[in-house]
Order: C-alpha cells, then structure tokens, then sequence
C-alpha cells in the first residue's frame, strides 16, 4: 500500500509539474502577442518611410471636412492606381470618386494623366486643360521639395498593425504646424489663398517591417483660415478634417487610362455650378 501512495503522489506532483509549464507557455505567448518582429524605434520607422517613397501603388482614401461656414459635412472617398510625377509634374492617377455634400451623393471617376486632368460626374466629362496642367507642373518642377517627415513632432509605437496587405508598425505623432504651413505655402498660394492655414491635430502612420514603406497614414486636424481668404471658401473660419490613405501594391505598375465618351467641358463649368448650390469652390 506504500508504494501505491507514493507512486499517486508522484503522478499528481508530475501532473502539477506539466500543467503549470503549459500555463507559463500560454501565458509567454499571450504576452508576446504571437510576434516575431523586433521591438523598433518610432522615429526610425519613419525615417525609413521617408527614405522609400512611393513611386506607384493601389490606393484608397477617405476625407472628411466639417466646420463653420461649410455647407454641412463633405466626404470624398477615392480608390485606384496612383504613379508619382517625381518631382517634375503632378502625379498620375486613375481613381473611383464617391463624395457627399450638401446631402447630394456624387459617383464618377477622377483622372491624371501628368499632362492633363479629367473629371467624370453625373454623366459629364470635364478637363483642366493641358495649358493649365503644363503650368502647374512647370510651378512643380521650380518648386523646393516638400519633406513630410519634417511634419511629425515626437513620436510614439502604439502597436503592431495589417494594412495595404502588409505586416506594419503604427506609429503616432503630433503634427509640426508651422512646417506644414511653411511647406504648404505654395500649394496655398496655387490656389489664390494669401497664406496658408495654420493646423494642429495628430497623425498615425503605418509602416512596413519588411520594406520600410508607409502603408497607411491617417491624420486628423483643424485647419483655421486666415480671415483675409475665409470669404473665398463661404465664410468658414476653420475646418476640421480626417483623411485616411490605405497604400498597397506599392512599386507595381499601374494603368491609367482617361475616361471615355470625349465631349470634355472645362472644369470651371463644374465649379460654378457648384458654388451655385453653396459648395464653396474658390475660383481663379
């Protein structure tokens, strides 16, 4: 009987033994979160995207504006291939547009060809026109290049994240509103604004373990307008927007193609019609 009690004794003390090195590998595993990615450096990860920039991809994007003055909450969502123009001309794209504002649903496609920009919508075709176009890429290629990353202030690593297809770390930083402004002062002026907004708000950006690529950005901020061009835009003293931009396929090679049916209207047709049903669009 001896034995017997010790050999019982000694099968639950082993019994003891293996489940409590089970707990302790389901609890280092839940505690490591199943990862394999080394612990990195959230401002080194940004360096890293700043140091791969992004020549062509798939991409989506969600912006939504709201503020005083505005005719009611606007959003435009835009999805398709993108190449960068590098520098020397506006990029190339070929989008699927959906936008809502003042409570009327707009589906069509938006398209650059770097040489000339077109807009579908109900029906319509419209064009910016080549001579515009050629202007704007000649202020392009004059222009001093523009550097984002000066845009983080101090980051942070909030975790690890899935977007565009990739494995990515999200980083979160404040937004350095005076480098905005300062980098965006030209853009501001292209478009008939005597100085650019100032901003603050916060952007999250997530970037790739493998390749280093920004993946996903997405920014929300408040942009308050000069009083001197408020008039231009219906009155509105600030707008607060948040933008979502979703990147894959980045690097491979995209088609691009303009929209069919010919019979291209100037798009400032299309802007006119829409400051006459209170969409503020500022006209040259």
């Amino acid at each position: 009987m001896g034995i017997r009690r010790r050999s019982l004794r000694c099968a639950r003390m082993r019994s003891r033994t293996i489940l409590a090195s089970l707990i302790v590998v389901v609890v280092n595993a839940a505690g490591c979160g199943g990862s394999d990615h080394e612990a990195v450096k959230p401002e080194a990860m940004l360096d890293a995207a700043a140091a791969h920039p992004i020549s062509s991809a798939q991409t989506e994007i969600d912006l939504r504006a709201s503020g005083p003055g505005l005719p009611g909450p606007l959003r435009l969502r835009l999805s398709g291939p993108y190449v960068s123009g590098g520098g020397r001309q506006i990029p190339r794209f070929d989008w699927h547009l959906n936008a809502s504002a003042v409570g009327f649903p707009v589906g069509g496609r938006l398209v650059s060809t770097g040489e000339n920009a077109y807009l579908s919508v109900y029906g319509n075709n419209y064009e910016v026109g080549s001579d515009a176009v050629a202007s704007a890429n000649e202020r392009i290629g004059e222009a001093t290049a523009i550097h984002p990353r000066s845009w983080f202030g101090r980051a942070r690593v909030d975790g690890e994240d899935h977007e565009g297809g990739e494995d990515c770390e999200r980083i979160s930083a404040p937004l350095r509103g005076d480098a905005m402004s300062r980098d965006l002062a030209p853009l501001a002026a292209g478009v008939g604004l005597s100085e650019a907004p100032s901003v603050r708000g916060k952007a999250s950006a997530c970037v790739g373990f493998d390749d280093g690529v920004l993946h996903e950005l997405a920014v929300g901020a408040v942009l308050e307008i000069p009083p001197a061009d408020q008039a231009r835009i219906g009155g509105a003293s600030s707008i607060a927007f948040n933008l979502d931009i979703v990147i894959s396929e980045v690097g491979e090679p995209q088609q691009i193609s303009i929209p069919g049916g010919g019979g291209f209207r100037p798009i400032r047709d299309l802007a006119l019609t829409l400051n006459d049903l209170g969409v503020p669009i500022p006209l040259g």
